[in-house]
């Protein structure tokens, strides 16, 4: 149903719509099980500087293209692909409302306990059935205890907000315990879905700069966006 793609050596479903991609997910017939992670070129950069990091992108069954860059890199691969670009926080939303329509278990984990309340106290309007959250702030012993509560909540859809890799390599941990549900790593969203950061404008969002706002807003990301220009090189010397 989608096609993949390879960028990078990672594979990624080339994702045509929003839309149908949620379908795919979580429809009435079956919600998908596996690790759903989205492709930005930061965290390709990072995962060749992070094996542990890398390994988890390969082994997950669905990572779709969530920064612009991905995309462009995409289409000038692959000509006859048709692809958009996934806004992790957009897909989260549709697979909030989704989840709520169907009555799919959700299990949120990351942020703060105070933001958790206010996301649950939203998702509330779209009738979503959280049988579980937890706070991003947690040690080695309690994530033992956190993975039991994930399992023994027959959670059907999992999303971590903890930023990469934490997430990611939590996910898997997790995954590896309790397989039978979809996890999507989601950073930042949490924050943006109760109000707490403000997300760019639409026009920025559309024209593919959510990551220069991003970095006008906050000045200290600019050691991040370095990996940007070794995923320029990447891109205009067709290292794809």
């Amino acid at each position: 149903m989608v096609d993949k793609v390879i960028i990078r050596g990672i594979e990624l479903q080339a994702v045509k719509n929003q839309n149908i991609f949620a379908n795919f997910l979580m429809n009435e017939q079956q919600i998908q099980q596996g690790r759903l992670i989205a492709i930005n070129a930061e965290k390709v950069i990072n995962a060749e500087k992070n094996p542990k990091l890398r390994q988890v992108i390969d082994e997950a069954e669905f990572n779709y293209a969530d920064g612009i860059s991905i995309v462009q890199s995409i289409k000038k691969k692959y000509s006859n692909i048709e692809i958009e670009r996934i806004a992790g926080a957009d897909l989260w939303e549709e697979l909030m409302q989704k989840a709520g329509e169907l009555n799919v278990p959700v299990f949120l984990v990351g942020s703060t306990s105070e933001n958790l309340k206010l996301v649950e106290t939203k998702l509330a309007k779209w009738n979503v059935n959280i049988v579980g959250t937890y706070h991003g702030y947690f040690n080695a012993e309690d994530e033992h205890s956190l993975i039991t509560q994930i399992e023994q909540s027959g959670a059907k859809f999992i999303s971590v907000a903890m930023g990469t890799p934490k997430q990611e390599l939590f996910i898997q941990r997790v995954y590896n315990e309790y397989p039978q549900a979809l996890y999507m790593g989601v950073g930042g969203t949490y924050d943006v879905f109760t109000g707490k950061q403000k997300r760019a404008p639409k026009i920025w969002q559309n024209l593919g700069l959510e990551w220069l706002y991003r970095l006008l807003r906050e000045p200290t990301r600019w050691q991040r966006q370095l990996n940007l220009l070794r995923y320029a090189y990447y891109y205009v010397t067709n290292q794809l």
